[in-house]
């Protein structure tokens, strides 16, 4: 897929930005600045611009979804330079606002979720029809998506400005898209997947296994579990109902047929870190009688995965291997990011970046994806509505008008 990036994009005075600096937030603070850090790179080669940033917080009905005036705060101090918040996004008073912006001025418009219509899915064409589009499109030279975490949604504020302003990707998109892209290339490459969702893990596994990409799929977590409850083991009422809980739109055969075609490929768990009275036990497989929550891999498992880890060129880890919050249940993850460090990783998911976070290892991973839904789908094979129709409108019409 040829998709345009900010080398390509030429020469230009007016820009219009989509990040995503979506943030958890208690009490009007916001608590972590991971992803408002991660554009910086972008916004720091278009800010002798005049730019002019999109962004969304949360969704209606949420208690955190507020206004972006923190952010900008936030995004000013990251910065060490004004970042000026205004609170609509496209009245007359925005427009003038923007018509009047000099080179070197930024100013983040509100969030974009407060507009009725953004979070519609509707087709690039359509979007492009909007108010939204149509207002703010003439203020502008070109259109840069650095928003790659959404890029799997087909909203106005990210697919909607690409028929009618030539769009580009900015640096994070284009650094996540490299690592990723890395992830799929057939080789000598191992997926580690765990955590709550089950649906998630079997997508990555039906994409990788069945297309030669992985040599060897670990499983960890409550997907770990799903498969071992397939093959006949028992886990106890507890841990069976945690299974169910997180089963929504899986179907056992789909699973079993991975298990049958694919079960030299599938590593899983030998033993089980289980809580029982408040104190860790390392039970194997075999011998758990279903008495006890299963809250990490146990120790056996932790050392055979932690081995044979580093072995492969490239590892893509999603998902934890069990409650790595609490320090009697982080060993399995721990040790696996640790081992993939001595790699090429990449390390996927909301919680797991958090976990490399947590146990100080965000240096010694090769890249950690900000992207959750996203990641998911591009490791599975899927579509991603943004890179589709940039890639498509680059090819048709921007790229013959920049003389490209």
């Amino acid at each position: 897929m040829d998709l345009p990036t900010l080398d390509d994009a030429g020469k230009f005075s007016s820009v219009l930005l989509r990040v995503d600096i979506n943030a958890p937030i208690v009490n009007s603070t916001i608590l972590d600045t991971s992803r408002f850090k991660s554009h910086v790179p972008t916004i720091r080669e278009l800010e002798d611009k005049k730019l002019v940033i999109l962004a969304h917080q949360s969704r209606p009905g949420r208690k955190d979804f507020t206004t972006l005036e923190e952010h900008a705060k936030v995004l000013s101090r990251i910065l060490g330079r004004e970042v000026e918040y205004v609170d609509e996004i496209f009245s007359k008073r925005v427009v003038d606002r923007i018509k009047n912006l000099c080179n070197g001025e930024i100013l983040l418009l509100e969030n974009i979720r407060f507009y009725s219509e953004e979070q519609l899915e509707r087709s690039a064409e359509e979007h492009a029809e909007s108010i939204l589009v149509k207002r703010l499109s003439l203020l502008f030279d070109v259109f840069v998506n650095d928003a790659f975490s959404a890029f799997h949604r087909s909203h106005a504020s990210l697919v909607g400005f690409i028929p009618v302003l030539p769009s580009f990707i900015g640096r994070l998109a284009e650094k996540e898209i490299n690592a990723l892209s890395r992830a799929l290339k057939p080789g000598r490459t191992a997926f580690v997947l765990g955590g709550a969702k089950i649906k998630d893990p079997i997508k990555v596994m039906k994409n990788v296994l069945q297309n030669g990409i992985a040599e060897k799929v670990f499983l960890t977590g409550v997907v770990a579990n799903y498969f071992l409850m397939l093959k006949g083991f028992k886990i106890g009422k507890e841990n069976e109902k945690v299974v169910e809980d997180n089963k929504e739109g899986v179907k056992d055969e789909e699973a079993r047929l991975l298990l049958e075609k694919f079960g030299n490929k599938i590593v899983l768990p030998v033993d089980f870190g289980v809580e029982r009275s408040g104190v860790r036990e390392d039970i194997a497989v075999e011998k758990f009688t279903g008495e006890g929550k299963i809250k990490d891999i146990g120790v056996e498992t932790v050392n055979e995965f932690a081995s044979q880890i580093p072995e492969f060129e490239t590892v893509v880890i999603n998902g934890t291997a069990g409650v790595y919050e609490d320090n009697k249940f982080s060993l399995g993850t721990y040790e696996i990011l640790k081992s993939a460090s001595k790699t090429y990783a990449i390390v996927g998911g909301g919680h797991t970046a958090s976990a490399v976070n947590l146990f100080g290892l965000s240096d010694k991973i090769s890249h950690v994806s900000i992207a959750g839904g996203a990641c998911v789908r591009f490791l599975s094979g899927e579509k991603l509505p943004v890179l589709e129709k940039m890639a498509e409108y680059w090819e048709k019409k921007w790229k013959l008008k920049l003389g490209k």
